[in-house]
Protein backbone atom coordinates (compact mmCIF):
# COMPACT_ATOMS: atom_id res chain seq x y z
CA UNK A 1 0.00 0.00 0.00
CA UNK A 2 1.42 3.46 -0.92
CA UNK A 3 2.99 5.46 1.91
CA UNK A 4 3.90 9.15 2.35
CA UNK A 5 6.17 11.09 4.67
CA UNK A 6 4.45 14.28 5.84
CA UNK A 7 6.12 17.48 7.08
CA UNK A 8 4.10 20.14 8.90
CA UNK A 9 5.72 23.40 10.05
CA UNK A 10 3.20 26.10 9.17
CA UNK A 11 3.12 27.73 12.60
CA UNK A 12 4.57 26.66 15.95
CA UNK A 13 4.19 22.87 15.73
CA UNK A 14 6.87 20.88 13.93
CA UNK A 15 5.41 17.50 13.06
CA UNK A 16 6.63 14.54 11.03
CA UNK A 17 4.43 11.59 10.13
CA UNK A 18 4.29 8.54 7.90
CA UNK A 19 0.82 7.54 6.70
CA UNK A 20 -0.62 4.80 4.53
CA UNK A 21 -3.12 5.34 1.71
CA UNK A 22 -6.02 4.10 3.84
CA UNK A 23 -5.34 6.67 6.57
CA UNK A 24 -3.41 4.39 8.93
CA UNK A 25 -0.80 6.48 10.77
CA UNK A 26 2.40 4.44 10.96
CA UNK A 27 4.43 7.13 12.70
CA UNK A 28 3.65 10.52 14.21
CA UNK A 29 5.79 12.72 16.40
CA UNK A 30 5.82 16.44 16.89
CA UNK A 31 7.37 19.18 18.93
CA UNK A 32 5.14 22.02 20.03
CA UNK A 33 6.47 25.33 21.27
CA UNK A 34 3.92 26.19 23.95
CA UNK A 35 6.60 26.70 26.60
CA UNK A 36 8.64 28.93 24.29
CA UNK A 37 5.80 31.28 23.36
CA UNK A 38 3.61 31.32 26.47
CA UNK A 39 5.44 34.26 28.07
CA UNK A 40 4.63 36.33 24.96
CA UNK A 41 0.95 35.34 24.94
CA UNK A 42 1.17 34.14 21.33
CA UNK A 43 3.47 32.80 18.64
CA UNK A 44 6.62 34.81 17.86
CA UNK A 45 7.33 33.99 14.18
CA UNK A 46 11.13 34.25 14.32
CA UNK A 47 11.37 32.01 17.38
CA UNK A 48 9.00 29.51 15.76
CA UNK A 49 11.08 29.14 12.59
CA UNK A 50 14.34 28.82 14.54
CA UNK A 51 12.90 26.02 16.67
CA UNK A 52 11.68 24.17 13.57
CA UNK A 53 15.23 24.21 12.23
CA UNK A 54 16.50 22.64 15.45
CA UNK A 55 14.05 19.74 15.64
CA UNK A 56 12.97 18.83 12.09
CA UNK A 57 15.81 16.48 11.15
CA UNK A 58 15.83 14.57 14.47
CA UNK A 59 12.10 13.98 13.98
CA UNK A 60 12.68 12.71 10.43
CA UNK A 61 15.42 10.38 11.69
CA UNK A 62 12.96 8.94 14.22
CA UNK A 63 10.38 8.37 11.49
CA UNK A 64 12.83 6.43 9.30
CA UNK A 65 13.59 4.09 12.19
CA UNK A 66 9.91 3.07 12.09
CA UNK A 67 9.38 2.90 8.32
CA UNK A 68 12.42 2.46 6.03
CA UNK A 69 13.09 5.00 3.31
CA UNK A 70 12.62 2.34 0.63
CA UNK A 71 8.92 2.04 1.60
CA UNK A 72 8.16 5.74 1.22
CA UNK A 73 6.61 6.77 -2.09
CA UNK A 74 6.47 10.56 -1.75
CA UNK A 75 7.22 13.52 0.50
CA UNK A 76 4.30 15.80 1.36
CA UNK A 77 4.87 19.19 2.95
CA UNK A 78 2.73 22.17 3.97
CA UNK A 79 3.54 25.01 1.59
CA UNK A 80 0.55 27.27 2.36
CA UNK A 81 -0.84 29.05 4.33
CA UNK A 82 1.07 29.88 7.52
CA UNK A 83 3.99 31.86 8.87
CA UNK A 84 6.42 32.36 6.01
CA UNK A 85 9.59 31.60 8.00
CA UNK A 86 8.10 28.44 9.47
CA UNK A 87 6.81 27.27 6.09
CA UNK A 88 10.22 27.82 4.50
CA UNK A 89 11.92 25.52 7.00
CA UNK A 90 9.59 22.66 6.09
CA UNK A 91 9.58 23.34 2.35
CA UNK A 92 13.37 23.68 2.01
CA UNK A 93 13.77 20.44 3.99
CA UNK A 94 11.22 18.63 1.80
CA UNK A 95 12.82 19.85 -1.43
CA UNK A 96 16.26 18.81 -0.23
CA UNK A 97 15.07 15.33 0.73
CA UNK A 98 13.11 14.97 -2.52
CA UNK A 99 16.25 15.75 -4.51
CA UNK A 100 18.63 13.57 -2.48
CA UNK A 101 16.23 10.64 -1.98
CA UNK A 102 14.75 10.85 -5.49
CA UNK A 103 11.23 10.85 -4.09
CA UNK A 104 8.20 12.71 -5.46
CA UNK A 105 7.40 16.07 -3.86
CA UNK A 106 3.86 17.28 -3.10
CA UNK A 107 2.94 20.68 -1.67
CA UNK A 108 -0.16 20.58 0.53
CA UNK A 109 -2.62 23.28 1.47
CA UNK A 110 -2.76 23.24 5.27
CA UNK A 111 -6.48 24.07 5.38
CA UNK A 112 -7.43 21.28 2.99
CA UNK A 113 -5.40 18.84 5.07
CA UNK A 114 -7.46 19.78 8.15
CA UNK A 115 -10.59 18.93 6.17
CA UNK A 116 -9.50 15.32 5.87
CA UNK A 117 -7.95 14.87 9.33
CA UNK A 118 -10.99 12.87 10.49
CA UNK A 119 -10.01 10.11 8.04
CA UNK A 120 -6.84 9.32 9.99
CA UNK A 121 -6.53 6.48 12.50
CA UNK A 122 -3.83 4.75 14.51
CA UNK A 123 -5.40 1.58 15.87
CA UNK A 124 -5.64 -1.40 13.57
CA UNK A 125 -9.30 -1.93 14.44
CA UNK A 126 -10.28 1.69 13.75
CA UNK A 127 -13.08 2.28 11.27
CA UNK A 128 -12.06 3.39 7.82
CA UNK A 129 -13.84 6.53 6.60
CA UNK A 130 -14.03 7.39 2.92
CA UNK A 131 -14.91 10.65 1.23
CA UNK A 132 -18.43 10.50 -0.15
CA UNK A 133 -18.98 13.75 -1.94
CA UNK A 134 -20.63 16.05 -1.82
CA UNK A 135 -19.68 16.86 1.75
CA UNK A 136 -19.63 19.89 3.99
CA UNK A 137 -16.28 20.56 5.61
CA UNK A 138 -15.79 22.71 8.68
CA UNK A 139 -12.26 23.91 9.55
CA UNK A 140 -12.24 25.68 12.92
CA UNK A 141 -8.87 26.56 14.44
CA UNK A 142 -6.70 29.32 15.87
CA UNK A 143 -6.16 30.76 12.42
CA UNK A 144 -9.24 29.74 10.43
CA UNK A 145 -13.00 29.41 10.67
CA UNK A 146 -14.22 28.26 7.28
CA UNK A 147 -16.99 26.23 5.65
CA UNK A 148 -16.41 24.32 2.41
CA UNK A 149 -18.47 22.32 -0.04
CA UNK A 150 -16.28 19.37 -0.98
CA UNK A 151 -16.61 17.06 -3.96
CA UNK A 152 -13.17 15.45 -3.79
CA UNK A 153 -9.52 16.07 -3.04
CA UNK A 154 -8.59 19.36 -4.71
CA UNK A 155 -12.21 20.17 -5.60
CA UNK A 156 -13.71 22.36 -2.87
CA UNK A 157 -15.92 25.43 -2.88
CA UNK A 158 -15.32 28.01 -0.17
CA UNK A 159 -18.76 28.78 1.24
CA UNK A 160 -17.88 31.07 4.12
CA UNK A 161 -15.09 32.21 6.41
CA UNK A 162 -14.61 34.59 9.30
CA UNK A 163 -14.84 38.31 8.73
CA UNK A 164 -12.30 39.04 11.44
CA UNK A 165 -10.98 36.75 14.18
CA UNK A 166 -11.12 32.97 14.16
CA UNK A 167 -12.99 30.97 16.80
CA UNK A 168 -9.73 29.59 18.19
CA UNK A 169 -8.24 33.06 18.48
CA UNK A 170 -11.34 34.26 20.33
CA UNK A 171 -10.95 31.42 22.83
CA UNK A 172 -7.22 31.95 23.34
CA UNK A 173 -7.37 35.73 23.65
CA UNK A 174 -10.19 35.69 26.20
CA UNK A 175 -8.46 32.91 28.12
CA UNK A 176 -5.38 35.10 28.32
CA UNK A 177 -7.45 37.96 29.77
CA UNK A 178 -8.70 35.53 32.41
CA UNK A 179 -5.13 34.69 33.37
CA UNK A 180 -4.75 31.30 31.68
CA UNK A 181 -1.37 30.41 30.21
CA UNK A 182 -1.18 30.45 26.42
CA UNK A 183 -2.65 28.61 24.58
CA UNK A 184 -5.62 28.94 26.90
CA UNK A 185 -8.52 27.67 24.80
CA UNK A 186 -8.31 24.13 26.15
CA UNK A 187 -8.00 25.42 29.73
CA UNK A 188 -11.07 27.62 29.24
CA UNK A 189 -12.94 24.57 27.94
CA UNK A 190 -11.95 22.47 30.94
CA UNK A 191 -13.13 25.11 33.41
CA UNK A 192 -16.36 25.72 31.47
CA UNK A 193 -17.27 22.06 31.87
CA UNK A 194 -17.57 22.60 35.64
CA UNK A 195 -20.41 25.11 35.26
CA UNK A 196 -23.96 24.64 33.93
CA UNK A 197 -24.99 26.40 30.74
CA UNK A 198 -27.68 29.04 30.56
CA UNK A 199 -25.94 32.12 31.99
CA UNK A 200 -26.27 35.34 29.98
CA UNK A 201 -23.06 37.31 30.23
CA UNK A 202 -22.70 37.67 26.45
CA UNK A 203 -25.10 38.45 23.63
CA UNK A 204 -25.76 36.12 20.71
CA UNK A 205 -23.31 36.42 17.82
CA UNK A 206 -25.13 37.38 14.62
CA UNK A 207 -24.10 37.80 11.00
CA UNK A 208 -26.50 38.06 8.08
CA UNK A 209 -24.86 35.57 5.73
CA UNK A 210 -22.89 32.36 6.26
CA UNK A 211 -19.77 34.23 7.40
CA UNK A 212 -18.46 34.15 10.97
CA UNK A 213 -17.46 36.97 13.29
CA UNK A 214 -15.76 36.64 16.68
CA UNK A 215 -14.23 40.06 17.29
CA UNK A 216 -17.44 41.31 18.88
CA UNK A 217 -17.67 38.67 21.60
CA UNK A 218 -13.96 39.06 22.28
CA UNK A 219 -14.54 42.78 22.87
CA UNK A 220 -17.55 42.00 25.08
CA UNK A 221 -15.35 39.74 27.17
CA UNK A 222 -12.70 42.41 27.55
CA UNK A 223 -15.27 45.04 28.62
CA UNK A 224 -16.88 42.65 31.11
CA UNK A 225 -13.60 41.92 32.83
CA UNK A 226 -12.68 45.61 32.95
CA UNK A 227 -15.93 46.42 34.78
CA UNK A 228 -15.75 43.64 37.35
CA UNK A 229 -13.56 43.29 40.41
CA UNK A 230 -10.90 40.61 40.70
CA UNK A 231 -12.93 38.87 43.39
CA UNK A 232 -16.05 38.78 41.20
CA UNK A 233 -14.07 37.44 38.25
CA UNK A 234 -12.50 34.69 40.34
CA UNK A 235 -15.85 33.71 41.84
CA UNK A 236 -17.66 33.65 38.49
CA UNK A 237 -14.87 32.57 36.17
CA UNK A 238 -16.34 29.14 35.38
CA UNK A 239 -19.79 30.57 34.64
CA UNK A 240 -18.33 33.26 32.40
CA UNK A 241 -16.25 30.70 30.51
CA UNK A 242 -19.26 28.44 30.03
CA UNK A 243 -21.38 31.22 28.51
CA UNK A 244 -18.53 32.55 26.36
CA UNK A 245 -17.90 29.07 24.99
CA UNK A 246 -21.59 28.42 24.45
CA UNK A 247 -22.08 31.61 22.43
CA UNK A 248 -19.17 30.74 20.13
CA UNK A 249 -20.34 27.16 19.62
CA UNK A 250 -23.92 28.35 19.01
CA UNK A 251 -22.61 30.64 16.27
CA UNK A 252 -20.64 27.84 14.64
CA UNK A 253 -23.57 25.42 14.73
CA UNK A 254 -26.00 28.01 13.36
CA UNK A 255 -23.84 28.51 10.27
CA UNK A 256 -23.35 24.78 9.76
CA UNK A 257 -27.11 24.21 9.93
CA UNK A 258 -27.77 27.02 7.48
CA UNK A 259 -25.18 25.70 5.04
CA UNK A 260 -26.72 22.22 5.26
CA UNK A 261 -30.19 23.59 4.59
CA UNK A 262 -28.92 25.44 1.53
CA UNK A 263 -27.04 22.45 0.17
CA UNK A 264 -27.77 19.00 1.71
CA UNK A 265 -24.76 16.67 1.62
CA UNK A 266 -23.89 13.04 2.30
CA UNK A 267 -21.46 13.71 5.15
CA UNK A 268 -19.79 16.41 7.23
CA UNK A 269 -16.04 16.53 7.87
CA UNK A 270 -14.69 18.62 10.74
CA UNK A 271 -11.08 19.57 11.49
CA UNK A 272 -8.86 22.11 13.21
CA UNK A 273 -7.84 22.73 16.80
CA UNK A 274 -11.29 23.86 17.94
CA UNK A 275 -12.71 20.48 16.89
CA UNK A 276 -11.18 19.22 20.16
CA UNK A 277 -13.50 21.52 22.16
CA UNK A 278 -15.81 19.37 24.29
CA UNK A 279 -19.00 21.41 23.78
CA UNK A 280 -18.43 21.72 20.03
CA UNK A 281 -17.93 17.96 19.71
CA UNK A 282 -21.07 17.31 21.75
CA UNK A 283 -23.19 19.67 19.65
CA UNK A 284 -21.87 18.23 16.40
CA UNK A 285 -22.78 14.69 17.48
CA UNK A 286 -26.26 15.81 18.52
CA UNK A 287 -26.71 17.70 15.25
CA UNK A 288 -25.54 14.68 13.26
CA UNK A 289 -28.14 12.43 14.89
CA UNK A 290 -30.90 14.99 14.43
CA UNK A 291 -30.12 15.55 10.74
CA UNK A 292 -29.34 11.87 10.06
CA UNK A 293 -26.10 12.78 8.31
CA UNK A 294 -22.69 11.31 9.26
CA UNK A 295 -20.43 13.86 10.93
CA UNK A 296 -16.80 12.82 11.29
CA UNK A 297 -14.52 14.38 13.89
CA UNK A 298 -10.77 13.77 14.09
CA UNK A 299 -9.27 11.91 17.00
CA UNK A 300 -8.08 14.53 19.46
CA UNK A 301 -4.38 14.16 18.58
CA UNK A 302 -5.23 14.94 14.94
CA UNK A 303 -7.17 18.13 15.78
CA UNK A 304 -4.04 20.16 16.28
CA UNK A 305 -1.65 20.84 13.37
CA UNK A 306 0.04 17.54 12.54
CA UNK A 307 2.14 15.89 9.86
CA UNK A 308 -0.28 12.97 9.45
CA UNK A 309 -2.96 15.06 7.77
CA UNK A 310 -0.30 16.51 5.47
CA UNK A 311 1.06 13.07 4.58
CA UNK A 312 -2.37 11.61 3.78
CA UNK A 313 -3.56 14.58 1.71
CA UNK A 314 -0.29 14.75 -0.21
CA UNK A 315 -0.44 11.02 -0.88
CA UNK A 316 -3.86 11.38 -2.50
CA UNK A 317 -2.46 13.97 -4.91
CA UNK A 318 0.52 11.73 -5.63
CA UNK A 319 -1.81 8.84 -6.49
CA UNK A 320 -3.66 11.16 -8.89
CA UNK A 321 -0.35 11.96 -10.58
CA UNK A 322 -0.22 15.53 -9.25
CA UNK A 323 3.22 16.35 -7.90
CA UNK A 324 5.47 19.41 -7.64
CA UNK A 325 9.00 20.23 -8.68
CA UNK A 326 11.69 22.21 -6.88
CA UNK A 327 10.05 25.45 -8.01
CA UNK A 328 7.07 24.73 -5.74
CA UNK A 329 5.95 28.07 -4.22
CA UNK A 330 5.71 28.81 -0.52
CA UNK A 331 3.11 31.32 0.59
CA UNK A 332 1.67 32.62 3.87
CA UNK A 333 -1.63 32.92 2.02
CA UNK A 334 -4.02 30.32 0.70
CA UNK A 335 -3.13 31.04 -2.95
CA UNK A 336 -6.81 31.55 -3.76
CA UNK A 337 -6.12 31.84 -7.49
CA UNK A 338 -5.16 28.17 -7.50
CA UNK A 339 -7.18 26.73 -4.65
CA UNK A 340 -10.59 26.95 -2.99
CA UNK A 341 -11.89 28.98 -5.90
CA UNK A 342 -15.25 30.58 -5.27
CA UNK A 343 -16.97 28.74 -8.06
CA UNK A 344 -20.57 29.37 -8.93
CA UNK A 345 -22.87 27.35 -6.73
CA UNK A 346 -24.58 25.98 -9.85
CA UNK A 347 -21.40 24.05 -10.58
CA UNK A 348 -22.06 21.99 -7.46
CA UNK A 349 -25.75 21.26 -7.88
Amino acid sequence: MPVALGIESSCDDCSISIVREDGKVLFLNQKNQDQIHKKFGGVVPELASRHHGDVIFPLIDQALKTVPLSNIDCIAVTNRPGLLGSLLVGCVTAKTLSLSWKKALVGVNHIEAHIFSSLLFKKAEARKITIEGPALAFVVSGGHSSLFYVKDIGDSLLLAETRDDSAGEAFDKFARLLGFEWPGGSRLDKLAQTSPLGEQFFSKIQTEDLSFSFSGIKSQGQRLLQKKSKDWIEENKARVCADYQEKIVDHLMEKLSRAFENQPVKQVLVGGGVSANSLFRQRLKEWSQKKSVPCYLPETEFCRDNGAMIAWTGLQYFLKGKTDDLKMPTSPRRLDKDFFKKRKKADYE
